[in-house]
């Protein structure tokens, strides 16, 4: 007996949004961490008065990552190093696993157990700086730096006014403004420990 697809279907047609490149925007940034001191690269907006993680849109043909490391340096001065993780994602792994009869097996619905510098989650959320309507994903990378490094100086946009700061990762509930940065943290940390790395306290 053939089975009836039409209902399924219908509920993807429902559910799928259509969004003009116009109206979306990718926006990239960093959980950096300090892993012998304990402490997470945060930036202080004294536009806004809060703290924030290091984030900003993609140029044009940027690979995200690119883009990630490139707005962290940008607004904080430091420069970043990407770490490879043992992240569950989406991500279909590099080459195809096979089966004991040595036939190719269909990738997974979610990977794990392959080390790489895949995005730790993201957030969105309506742009609140678009003049007109658009949804905005922000895709966050973890990466690592040395907390006593200076920092390069005269990195930011004209119009920023940001401070990097280093914060102890115990502290991060209390100081980022967003419920959804503080959970892309705490994310990227469980993700570091997970992947074998030890991260001191501050």
């Amino acid at each position: 007996m053939a089975i009836d697809l039409q209902p399924w279907l219908d509920g993807i047609d429902a559910s799928m949004v259509f969004h003009p490149a116009n109206a979306f925007v990718i926006s990239c940034g960093t959980v950096t961490l300090d892993l012998g001191r304990g402490k997470v690269l945060l930036i202080w907006n004294r536009n806004l008065q809060i703290f924030q993680l290091p984030k900003g849109r993609r140029n044009i043909d940027e690979p995200m990552l690119n883009a990630a490391l490139r707005e962290t340096y940008e607004e904080t001065g430091v420069r970043a190093t990407p770490l490879k993780l043992n992240i569950a994602t989406r991500a279909t792994p590099p080459t195809a696993d096979e089966g004991v009869d040595g036939t190719p097996q269909k990738s997974p619905q979610i990977t794990e157990g392959h080390l790489s510098t895949e995005f730790v989650g993201t957030c969105l959320y309506p742009d609140p700086q678009s003049d007109s309507k658009a949804l905005k994903a922000v895709f966050f990378f973890v990466a690592t730096a040395d907390s006593t490094a200076t920092g390069d100086n005269g990195t930011q946009e004209a119009y920023e006014k940001l401070e990097a700061s280093w914060v102890p990762i115990s502290e991060v509930d209390q100081k980022l403004r967003f419920a959804s940065e503080v959970a892309v943290v705490t994310k990227a940390v469980a993700d570091i420990r997970k992947s074998g790395y030890t991260i001191n306290s501050a």
